[in-house]
Order: C-alpha cells, then sequence, then structure tokens
C-alpha cells in the first residue's frame, strides 16, 4: 500500500479546496489527510497504486470553481499503519509565506436554487455566497485570506452561519462572506433628493428600483466590484439621457440580461459564447446582432456586435427577474450595464464617492454596506468560433497569475496610458492587476496609484526594480520615475511594442525561442523618435533584444491628437503622402475648409508634422477615405465601423485578393500600399459598395502584412509569428493574415494570438514583467 505526499500550489485558499479533496479520496479505496498553510494544500495519500493516481486525477480534474492550480509536487514517504477514512487536519503555518487571492466570480447553482427557494432561510437574500462563489480579491484587504483581514470582518456571524463555518461538510465550510439576513450586509434604495427616513429596504428596495428601471430611469447599483448604471435598454430615450448624462455620446454600451434565452434574442450566440457568457467568470461577450435583435438604437451605433452579459451577483438575478421563483410573475429586464462612472474617470466603488459623483446621472441608488476593497471592472471577451480573445481582463480573471519561471523576482510593471493595468512578480508568477482604465485624468492616476500599493502589499515583498514604458509623457512612465527616485529601487524602460511582443511570448512560454511577432496598434513611442504602430519585431534567444525587421509605410499625422480625433485629417495626410490629390473625396468633402487649408499647407511645408507606421491610423484614415466614419468619440470607433462595414460584404473575390498578394516575395510595401489606396479610390467613383471596398482595405493589407512575415521568417529561418497589438483584435483582419499565412509557402508551422492576456495595450504590463523578471535573473 504506497503513499503519497503531494504539495499543491495556486488560487486553493477559500475556494473549499479541502472539502474538494475530502469528497473525491472517499469515492476511491484511500485513506490519508489534507490541510493547508499559507501557500499550499497538503495531501498525504495511501492506497494501491492505480487508486492514488486515479484520486489525485480526479482531484485535479473537478476542481472548485474558483480554484486554480499553478504548480503541484509529489513524493513517495513512508507507508502508515493508521486507521481507514480520508480527514481534514488543521493548518500549518509558515512565517512569510502569502497566498493567491482568488478573483471574484459569479453566483453558483447551488446558491441560486436556495436563492429561488422559498423554504430556504436565504430566499431572496441578495448576499449569498458559499466557497464555490462570490466576491475574492474585491473584498480583500491583507493576506493571509481569512475573515478578518476582509470587509466582511464588521460583520459577526450568527449561530445558524457559524454552524455551516464550521462543519467541513458544508459548502459553506470556512467561507470567509458567509452571511445571512441576520448577520450580514443591508440592501437599501435612495433616491437622489431622499431624506434618510425614507430608504426602502430589502425586497422593496429591488421592486422600487425595478419599478424605477421601467419608468426609463438610471439606477446607480453597487455590485462586486463597484457601481453600474443602469438603464432599461429598449427605451431609446433611456439610452440618450444616459448617454447625455455620462458624456458618452457614442462608446458602445453592454446589455446585461437575465438568462442566454433573453439573450440569444439579442445576440446570434456560438457555443463558445454561450459557455463564455455563463461561464463562472460572466464576462461581457462580444457578440454579432441577431435578426430579432430589438434594442435601443443608441446601444451600439455604427456597429453590428453588441457585448452582453448575465447575472453575476445576486443582487442582479434578483433585480432581473431571472431566478426562478425570486420575483413570481416579474417580467426580466434587458438593461445598459456600464461603468459607474463619469467619462475618463475611474470606476466609483465606494458608497459616499457613488453619491457625489454620479449624482448628476443616477435617479436612484442601490446600495449596500458591504465594502468593497480593491475595484474591480468587469471583463470584456471576444469569442469567435473555438477561438476567445479577451479584450478586457479583469473580474472573474484578475489577479491570477501568469507562470514566468521558476527563480524568484520582484519586479513592478506599471503598464501604458490607455486601457491600462500592471503587474507585479513574486516566486516566478506575474500577478496582473484588474483593469484600471486609461491615465488622463488625476482621479485615475490616484487610483492607480492605489491600487499599486494594495497588490504589492499583497505580496508583502518590495520591487526589486520597476519597469515602464519609454514614452516621456505617460502618466505611467512619469509616477515610476518619481517611485524609483524616492525608494532607490532601479528603473526599466521598455519600448512599447517590444513590450507587446514579450506580453505574446509569457502567455505562451516562448521567451527565448526565435519568433517574428507583427505589433500592429495606435500608437507607440518608437526608437527612432517617430511614431510605430505597423511594426515586425525579431526576437531569439536574448529576449530582452529586438530587431526592427519591417514596417508599414510611413506617412506623416497633422495635428497630433487632433488627427486621431479627426481621421479626415489622416485620410488626407495618407492619400497626399502616396501622391492622390482630388478634392471629391469623402474626407476632403466632410472636412472644414479652414481647417483642411491648414492640414494641406502644414503636409506641404511639413510643419507640425509627426512620422507614423502606425497600422491603427492606416485603418482610421481609410475609415474616412470611404465616408464611414470622419470624427471619433472613443478609441478605435473608425476602424470598428470600418470593421462592421467590411463584414458585410461576402463576395469571396474580395478575400481572394489575401491570397493573390500573400504569394508575391517583390515589390514594396509602400507601392503595394499606395495601389491599394487607389484601387479604393477608383471604386468610390465607380460607385462600389463601400462594404467591398472595406473588405478589399482589410484583405489588401493582410496581404501585405502576410507577405512581409513570410519573408521575414523565411530569409532568418524562423518558423513561429506571433500577431500582438490592438489592431488584431480586428476579427476579420487577423483571419484574413492568418488565412494568408497558412496559404503562403513557407516553413512557417505556429502562429501565436494571445488566448490568456489582451492584444491590446491590457496585456502590455506582462511583457514589461517579463523584460524586468528576464532582467533580474538571466
Amino acid at each position: 500500500m504506497p503513499r503519497r505526499s503531494y504539495v499543491i500550489r495556486g488560487v486553493v485558499q477559500g475556494v473549499g479546496f479541502r472539502p474538494h479533496v475530502a469528497r473525491v479520496a472517499s469515492a476511491f479505496r484511500v485513506s490519508g489527510f489534507c490541510g493547508n498553510d499559507e501557500e499550499s494544500v497538503f495531501i498525504e495519500v495511501q492506497g494501491a497504486h492505480r487508486e492514488v493516481a486515479a484520486f489525485f486525477d480526479a482531484v485535479c480534474q473537478t476542481l472548485p470553481p474558483l480554484a486554480s492550480i499553478v504548480s503541484w509536487e509529489a513524493l513517495d514517504v513512508a507507508e502508515l499503519d493508521e486507521p481507514g477514512g480520508f480527514r481534514i487536519v488543521a493548518s500549518h503555518h509558515a512565517a512569510g509565506a502569502r497566498t493567491l487571492v482568488p478573483p471574484d466570480v459569479a453566483c453558483c447553482a447551488e446558491c441560486l436554487a436556495e436563492l429561488s427557494d422559498p423554504a430556504d432561510r436565504r430566499y431572496q437574500y441578495p448576499f449569498i455566497t458559499c466557497t464555490n462563489c462570490g466576491p475574492r480579491l474585491s473584498i480583500v484587504r491583507d493576506l493571509p485570506y481569512d475573515r478578518s483581514t476582509t470587509t466582511l470582518a464588521e460583520f459577526a456571524m450568527c449561530v445558524a452561519c457559524t454552524a455551516e463555518y464550521e462543519d467541513p461538510t458544508s459548502r459553506r465550510f470556512h467561507a470567509q462572506t458567509i452571511s445571512c439576513f441576520e448577520c450580514g450586509p443591508v440592501l437599501w434604495l435612495q433616491a437622489v433628493d431622499d431624506r434618510p427616513d425614507d430608504f426602502a429596504l430589502w425586497g422593496d428596495a429591488i421592486a422600487q428600483a425595478r419599478a424605477l428601471l421601467a419608468a426609463g430611469r438610471i439606477v446607480a447599483v453597487k455590485g462586486i466590484g463597484g457601481f453600474h448604471l443602469l438603464c432599461d435598454a429598449t427605451n431609446d430615450l433611456a439610452v440618450a439621457r444616459l448617454r447625455q448624462r455620462k458624456n458618452r455620446p457614442d462608446k458602445p454600451l453592454a446589455i446585461m440580461v437575465a438568462s442566454l434565452e433573453v439573450a440569444s434574442t439579442i445576440a446570434s450566440l456560438s457555443t463558445n459564447q454561450q459557455q463564455q457568457l455563463a461561464s463562472p467568470q460572466r464576462p461581457i461577450v462580444l457578440c454579432p446582432q441577431a435578426p430579432t435583435y430589438a434594442l435601443a438604437d443608441a446601444v451600439a451605433p455604427g456597429l453590428d456586435d453588441i457585448g452582453v452579459m448575465l447575472p453575476y451577483a445576486p443582487l442582479h438575478e434578483l433585480l432581473l427577474g431571472g431566478v426562478t421563483g425570486a420575483r413570481p410573475g416579474a417580467r426580466p429586464l434587458t438593461l445598459v450595464a456600464t461603468s459607474g462612472n463619469c467619462g475618463g474617470e475611474p470606476l466609483s466603488y465606494r458608497n459616499d464617492d457613488a453619491l457625489a459623483n454620479l449624482a448628476g446621472i443616477a435617479d436612484a441608488f442601490l446600495m449596500h454596506d458591504r465594502g468593497i476593497h480593491v475595484p474591480v471592472e468587469d471583463s470584456v471577451l471576444l469569442a469567435d468560433g473555438s477561438t476567445t480573445l479577451p479584450i478586457r481582463r479583469s473580474r472573474g480573471y484578475a489577479p491570477l497569475p501568469v507562470k514566468l519561471g521558476s527563480a524568484d523576482a520582484h519586479v513592478l510593471a506599471v503598464g501604458g496610458e490607455v486601457k491600462n493595468t500592471f503587474a507585479f512578480t513574486r516566486n516566478g508568477l506575474a500577478f496582473l492587476s484588474a483593469h484600471i482604465g486609461d491615465m488622463g485624468s488625476l482621479a485615475s492616476q490616484r487610483a492607480f496609484e492605489a491600487s499599486v500599493e494594495q497588490l504589492v502589499g499583497f505580496h508583502a515583498q518590495p520591487p526589486q526594480l520597476v519597469v515602464a514604458d519609454k514614452h516621456p509623457g505617460y502618466a505611467t512612465t512619469g509616477w515610476a520615475q518619481r517611485y524609483c527616485e524616492r525608494t532607490g529601487v532601479d528603473l526599466l524602460q521598455v519600448q512599447h511594442h517590444h513590450a507587446h511582443a514579450l506580453s505574446l511570448l509569457a502567455e505562451h512560454d516562448a521567451a527565448g525561442e526565435d519568433v517574428a511577432v507583427a505589433v500592429f496598434d495606435g500608437t507607440g513611442y518608437g526608437d527612432d523618435g517617430t511614431v510605430w504602430g505597423g511594426e515586425i519585431l525579431v526576437l531569439g534567444a536574448d529576449p530582452l533584444s529586438f530587431e526592427r525587421a519591417w514596417h508599414l509605410p510611413t506617412f506623416s499625422i497633422p495635428g497630433g491628437e487632433s488627427a486621431v480625433r479627426n481621421p479626415w485629417k489622416l485620410a488626407v495626410a495618407l492619400l497626399a503622402e502616396h501622391g492622390i490629390e482630388t478634392d471629391d473625396l469623402p474626407p476632403l468633402l466632410a472636412a472644414p475648409p479652414a481647417e483642411l487649408r491648414l492640414v494641406q499647407s502644414q503636409l506641404r511645408s511639413s510643419t507640425a508634422l509627426v512620422r507614423t507606421s502606425s497600422a491603427g491610423r492606416i485603418f482610421d484614415a481609410i475609415s474616412s477615405l470611404l465616408g464611414i466614419r470622419h470624427h471619433v468619440s472613443y478609441e478605435a470607433q473608425a476602424a470598428m465601423e470600418l470593421e462592421r462595414a467590411a463584414r458585410e460584404c461576402d463576395h469571396p473575390h474580395h478575400a481572394a485578393l489575401v491570397h493573390h498578394a500573400a504569394a508575391l516575395h517583390a515589390g514594396s510595401a509602400v507601392d503595394e500600399l499606395g495601389e491599394l489606396l487607389s484601387r479604393l479610390v477608383w471604386g468610390l467613383r465607380r460607385g462600389t459598395a463601400v462594404s467591398c471596398l472595406a473588405r478589399q482595405a482589410h484583405s489588401g493589407l493582410a496581404a501585405i502584412t502576410a507577405r512581409d512575415l513570410s519573408h521575414t521568417c523565411e530569409v532568418r529561418g524562423i518558423h513561429t509569428v506571433g500577431l500582438s497589438g490592438g489592431v488584431f483584435q480586428n476579427r476579420l483582419f487577423t483571419r484574413s493574415v492568418q488565412n494568408a499565412l497558412s496559404d503562403s509557402q513557407t516553413t512557417i508551422s505556429t502562429v501565436l494570438t494571445h488566448q490568456r492576456v489582451p492584444a491590446n495595450d491590457g496585456g502590455l504590463s506582462l511583457g514589461q514583467a517579463l523584460a524586468g523578471y528576464l532582467q533580474l535573473t538571466s
């Protein structure tokens, strides 16, 4: 009867791991025990070889929803003469050890069943939770993860909750979030002008909130990681009012619906999209609008995708009316669910801040007194076929780590300027923060600093190295410089697109391999003083260095950020660069005459211009050239609407442009881009459908990209390529590049794309973290 010892590391604390091990053991002919310390679960198990192996396989393959294994070790130990059965033993304590913090996840099926059962003592209790579900990261003040170190510390458990907490057979055994009507937080609704004695409580609060939403009002609702602003997604006036008050004129709004059945009436859902929507992470999933789509026009103007999510907090379930029996006779609501903030500001997550910051937007507040210590935004995924691409990695995923190696090094990587996250490394793992957002405001910078302090504090280790972008104007770069000057910690600055490439290599454990990575985005500070954004970088045995092997043809940006906000300026500049000058094209017709003359004068005199190789700016320019979008109110708006137009064309010969051009190894990319632009202008004059021209633009740019990726690999003997940067969130373009690469007669065998962190700047901090880790450990 051999005996084996296992040590399992990862997210194994506060997630029901020990009861899970004990339940699995009961199905096998084994004996032994399990317990935990601050960073692992330890198991000793005795039985026949086959039984022990099958037991451990079952432990790993049927994990609790919140558990995640990073590594495990096994060792044969001496057989013991012990009584049969399997037991949970007391915890061990290791000085200085730190556990991993689990992410926040959705209400589990067992809790939902109790929520809708009139005979259960937690019937319609909006904070129902257990070891398998509910808030984690958002409520943790410190480690180890005990109730005393969470925002539930002020709520003393009643006798009934204590009995569940202490019962090893209960799924609430050591559930730090356990509570009930008797001992937990309180829910209330207050209008903006309410007096303290006017508040509605519990079920009345939910009923009144539903009535307000049905009447077209806006309600700020405190969820797990912060506040949402909710309104009726089918009410044109309500959505228009929300946009006007929030100063969000065009950017698409996500919706929350009660069930997959309701979601399927709004979006055409693939199997993968349904699985992602119903997963414990409950992300926002971008899905194509269904033929029966019947939401307000202003929910996602100019687009054919809609961001959909299902309820993840029990409060959401009750509010939307999606829980069977929770609201008898209630019609499920379809709600806009957008972040509780003003444009460009951080998420509101404290009650007082929400009342102050959102009073001009919301008509009422549905709130509770369970504190949120770490604000956590919703995650966003793009699920297409069997492929899933994270757009924003936050609730449900952060702060789960990415493994970098086996050495211990403490690196703080501060990320970029937009869609920002940061990362901290410990024990060979990179822990990425939840989504912080754009760093343009003082409030966002303060939120960033507070979040850094929280995450670094969790790990109880100061950084040995800080890594930042090379851009001198980034707020994060300035913060890193000040931090290093104050603390004496060394600073490493990594070129923007190099960090993108490293983030892709980090998540595929490919650092040190020969890889050619196409990094396409909107803006990045280039090593030559120009704005990069359409680069092929070659990395090899030393990932800390790279070769810029190729880039898209450069052109001039007139007016800097003004041109980014007004893509007609980019179109005028791109046409002039390739000698295409005519006054009857859409961008010239849409331009204010005085501004057009100024831009043309700048281009002729080479005044106040910045050269760029940005793929994102080329897509923006073509969007304006085709008359789709001349002015933008949010990042990538022009390119997203261009992609939407291109998806409306299904003519095979437009897609075939990819296959024709990708096979060519001769010719200049400058000439090919000029030819593509000329072909688009010719099509405009002939009256060709804009959707067909948009598809041709995607196919042509994909052909140029694939041809030069193939050529780069061929001359260097490289077999692996990668696609990174925000432009590769464009599904049509990415698929066109992949198709062209697969059809090319080269030795390329592997195409790496992002699967765990965003291709956009939300994944930048992982690449920076890998650079810092390699700097300290190589």
